[in-house]
């Protein structure tokens, strides 16, 4: 129905709801008629059902199937009411986009790479083997999605001149650290906060030449992470892991190939817009696989990138 009866359009409400140009304008416009107006600068986070000349047919901020069902099906049905003229095609026309506000517009530099981040709670068999999670906060046993972007200097800097098989390469500072503070979160049940670079208490990452073939030099991920909001064990939230991986490069083109790698071990504690947490320490998963950006959900920048500066040089 959804594929059918409407054209989706997914966008971060904190861009959209700060941009001075005519998407940020149309945004507003919509969710204005709506119960979220954004008073001080406040959220207007939720799903919109609108008219393509920006009439709001329903509003509901809910994760459940059958809730969204019922709430699709409710919005069609205010879209027939709505005057013949207003329905048919070309009804409205919309121009070309004018103006883009480019403080609050992030777009992939090119040459770069595009990693899905997928995070999942996880439990223990009575062998000590990890398994799929479980726990009482509703969803929090799915996984969660984000992108790791990697810039054309960061995969410039993973591959030595003349590599041979068994070259150690330590991974730049900068890109090791940004997985660390923004992708190594949980954010299973909601919007963690970003690890600030003094609460990285440790997280070195290292890559050994696996193999050359022609142009394709692959390496093996090896390094671990030590994140906590606090120095010394009494820390209220923190995360303990080994990250291990494979990646590949083809120097010719100076482009990533293959990036799969993941985090595991012990996180605990939350954040204000992550309540919920399993209580002591659990196990938590962080995996991480090359994304081809064919799709324009690939394409949906970092949650952490909407601080650029502190993102792509997040070892400040």
């Amino acid at each position: 129905m959804a594929q059918t009866n409407f054209v989706a359009v997914a966008a971060d409400d904190w861009y959209q709801r700060r941009r001075q140009d005519d998407e940020g304008e149309f945004f507003r416009k919509v969710a204005d008629q709506g119960p979220r107006k954004g008073q001080g600068g406040s959220t207007r986070q939720g799903i919109y059902v609108f008219s393509a000349g920006g009439i709001l047919l329903g509003y509901r901020n809910h994760h459940d199937p059958d809730v969204m069902r019922q709430f699709l099906l409710d919005s069609l049905k205010n879209w027939q009411k709505l005057p013949a003229r207003e329905r048919i095609p070309r009804a409205v026309q919309v121009g070309d986009v004018g103006k883009v506000d480019r403080q609050y517009h992030r777009e992939l530099p090119k040459g770069g790479a595009i990693v899905n981040v997928y995070a999942r709670i996880l439990d223990r068999t009575a062998d000590g083997e990890f398994c799929p999670g479980t726990c009482p906060f509703p969803g929090g046993d799915r996984s969660s999605h984000d992108h790791l972007w990697l810039l054309p200097e960061d995969i410039n800097a993973l591959v030595p001149a003349g590599p041979k098989v068994g070259d150690r390469v330590n991974v730049p500072e900068r890109l090791a650290v940004r997985i660390g503070r923004f992708h190594l979160v949980d954010n299973t049940r909601g919007e963690p906060p970003a690890w600030s670079r003094g609460q990285m208490r440790e997280g070195k990452l290292h890559a050994v030449v696996d193999s050359v073939k022609g142009d394709l030099v692959t390496l093996k991920l090896d390094g671990a992470y030590l994140l906590t909001t606090q120095a010394g064990p009494q820390s209220d939230r923190g995360f303990e892991a080994r990250f291990l991986g494979c990646i590949a490069v083809n120097t010719a083109t100076r482009s990533l190939e293959r990036f799969d790698a993941v985090a595991v071990g012990d996180h605990w504690g939350q954040g204000p817009f992550t309540r919920g947490a399993r209580p002591g320490r659990t196990p938590l998963g962080v995996a991480f696989a090359l994304s081809r950006g064919d799709a324009a959900a690939d394409r949906v920048p970092p949650q952490a990138a909407r601080e650029w500066q502190a993102y792509v040089q997040a070892e400040r």
